[in-house]
């Protein structure tokens, strides 16, 4: 069964919707006839029989039965799917290719676990939020060395694992490389890692939890990807409360936020009739992230300055403006896409010419700048890893499942940052970082929609292109 019928399948299936509900009259239908829910259950039962569950950490969905074909989608472990009984081996996959509803095909032996009715399993429990402002929950590592553990560990396995991070913070504390060598296991008659330990986790580096579990009285945070780490050793994130605007006939842009906390200045006359400003010693001060009462921008005196209500100003750079931008070339009213402004670090998400929404971001350092240009949504996933580990402490990072990630040019991603609250401020190493009720927003915004129960999708290879992206100066 090819992409192509899968998809015929559900043509016929809305159609046989539609003909359900539009070839009868009131006085015709069946007084209790069957829902749209059972409409479908009765199609799926028909075409899509077999009961799914993921069982790998990660599992490719691709357009053709064949491993070298190309990758439309993900799926996440602990997710229930539904399978056609077309099955297609191959050489590479030998339990078989089988149909995926609603389209694509996923090889068994990847990590699937496939039965006539739906599996049970624990890793089916802990689902990502998709409704919340973050899929998961989410720790930082606050110290050096901290194993990780391939399953729950016994008390014994503990104390090893403990004595070889201990050794290892004893070498890194006199040689950072001869340390490392100690982790690749290049040193001999040296303290062996114990085969319950996984790696040693850097301090900084993040974690997404699915739950909590408990082995000889102690609590083990258990990672999305089915891994166990000693809770004493983590802090948990849940990242800043900040977030954009909704606009509408009542709140239209420009919309401006202090993105430094200030004290506003108010003119001063002096004798002479020159204007200067002076600090309103009778107000509190404007704090960061807080929403201004804008009214423009002002020349005094060769400098310009924002002007606020009550006839209060801000130095330029205190503040950052979302403003109403023309459409690219091509844009069409029903369209979902992108304004990011980096000299104002804002981001406007437009209807056609209509802005629904707008907010602060943080972009690329020095060195690390987000490119500018006209890009398009390639992959949206619910959440991806990002990381660079390596010798370098200092520059070496790990994020698992940065959340509601929308790639648009190589590694570049719109995404939410958890981890910081520089909104407004340039932070990132070339991607667009937003708090994540705004990165949850946005996600959900723009094209491709991810189908029920996906954890990812690829845009060019079902045919669709994906939200525009106008980055500017």
């Amino acid at each position: 069964m090819s992409r192509f019928s899968v998809r015929s399948l559900r043509f016929a299936a809305a159609m046989a919707l539609l003909l359900f509900a539009c070839g009868k009259t009131e006085h015709d239908q069946p007084p209790h006839g069957p829902t749209d829910a059972q409409k479908l259950q009765l199609f799926l039962n028909e075409h899509f029989p077999l009961h799914g569950l993921v069982t790998g950490v990660q599992l490719s969905i691709r357009d053709k039965p064949d491993p070298e074909a190309q990758t439309i989608g993900w799926l996440r472990i602990g997710t229930r799917i539904r399978l056609g009984k077309d099955k297609k081996g191959s050489a590479t996959c030998q339990s078989g290719w089988h149909p995926l509803y609603p389209q694509g095909w996923v090889c068994l032996g990847e990590g699937v676990s496939v039965s006539n009715t739906p599996p049970s399993s624990d890793i089916a429990s802990n689902p990502p939020a998709k409704d919340a402002a973050l899929p998961y929950r989410y720790y930082m590592v606050k110290d050096l060395g901290v194993p990780e553990y391939h399953r729950l560990p016994s008390r014994n396995e503990q104390r090893a694992a403990l004595a070889y991070s201990k050794h290892y913070l004893e070498l890194l504390g006199k040689d950072e490389k001869r340390a490392q060598r100690f982790l690749d296991g290049e040193l001999k008659n040296e303290i062996e890692r114990p085969s319950v330990v996984r790696r040693l986790l850097r301090h900084g580096f993040f974690l997404a939890a699915a739950g909590i579990e408990t082995r000889a009285k102690r609590n083990f945070i258990r990672t999305v990807s089915g891994r166990y780490i000693k809770e004493a050793h983590l802090a948990e994130r849940s990242g800043s409360d900040f977030h954009g605007e909704w606009i509408n006939d009542e709140n239209r842009l420009p919309i401006a936020w202090a993105i430094r906390g200030a004290s506003p200045l108010k003119k001063h006359e002096s004798k002479d009739g020159s204007i200067k400003l002076i600090k309103d010693e009778s107000h509190d001060g404007i704090a960061r992230l807080s929403k201004l009462d804008w009214k423009g921008l002002k020349n005094i005196n060769g400098k310009v300055y924002h002007e606020l209500g009550d006839e209060l100003y801000l130095r330029n750079w205190y503040a950052a403006v979302a403003k109403k931008v023309k459409p690219p070339k091509g844009v069409k009213d029903s369209d979902t896409w992108i304004h990011i402004a980096l000299n104002q670090q804002t981001l406007v998400l437009y209807h056609g010419k209509k802005p629904i929404y707008a907010t602060l971001i943080s972009t690329g350092v020095t060195d690390f700048e987000t490119p500018t240009g006209e890009f398009h949504v390639r992959d949206k996933r619910v959440a991806d890893t990002m990381a660079n580990i390596g010798a370098d402490l200092d520059n070496s990072y790990s994020i698992e499942d940065v959340p509601w990630t929308q790639y648009i040019k190589g590694s570049v991603a719109i995404h939410g940052a958890f981890w910081h609250n520089r909104f407004g401020l340039r932070n990132s190493h070339g991607c667009i970082n937003l708090a994540p009720k705004d990165a949850h927003v946005v996600f959900n915004e723009t094209k491709p929609e991810l189908p029920e129960g996906w954890h990812g999708i690829h845009a060019p290879s079902i045919g669709e292109k994906g939200s525009l992206v106008w980055i500017s100066d």
